[in-house]
């Protein structure tokens, strides 16, 4: 799969998507497909800017669903992800009715946090149309900063 990015415009040598060149050296891709609804728009036909932020926890979430991660059982038994941190690069504009996949390419953990690099990609050009990364804290019900568990280590390690 090639993925278009914005860099590619006028750059011979480019051989080769970031999502495949990552998920190479980390083994793994997961990525899920979604189409563009209306309500997620702005006046010109275009994503508002904050829906991509709705589409990394879907990835996110059903990411740690397919490792047998159930997100709620999870908070029930006191721990909880919260973003720390987000960036989001816009290459190209998503519109209504795109159908887009969101990959996580990368995922890298620490002892308390937990990093999710991703691409937004149109499903049929392949055009690269957001780049971004989340940073996530696990914390306690009382809001404290603590270790992630043990069965989460061993998925986000996958």
């Amino acid at each position: 799969m090639h993925i278009e990015k914005a860099s590619d415009k006028g750059n011979p040598g480019y051989a080769g998507g970031f999502a495949e060149a990552s998920a190479a050296a980390n083994h793994f891709t997961k990525s899920i497909t979604t189409r563009v609804r209306y309500q997620e728009t702005d006046k010109g036909n275009r994503v508002y800017h904050a829906q991509y932020l709705v589409w990394l926890d879907m990835a996110r979430t059903e990411y740690l669903r397919s490792h047998g991660i159930d997100y709620a059982r999870f908070e029930e038994e006191g721990y909880f992800l919260v973003v720390k941190k987000v960036e989001v690069d816009y290459h190209f504009p998503a519109q209504f009715d795109d159908l887009i996949d969101i990959v996580i390419n990368r995922i890298e953990r620490q002892k308390i946090r937990v990093d999710f690099y991703y691409d937004i990609v149109h499903n049929s050009s392949k055009k690269l149309l957001a780049s971004a990364y989340t940073q996530l804290v696990c914390i306690n019900k009382k809001g404290k900063p603590i270790k992630i568990p043990e069965k989460m280590i061993s998925i986000l390690s996958d």
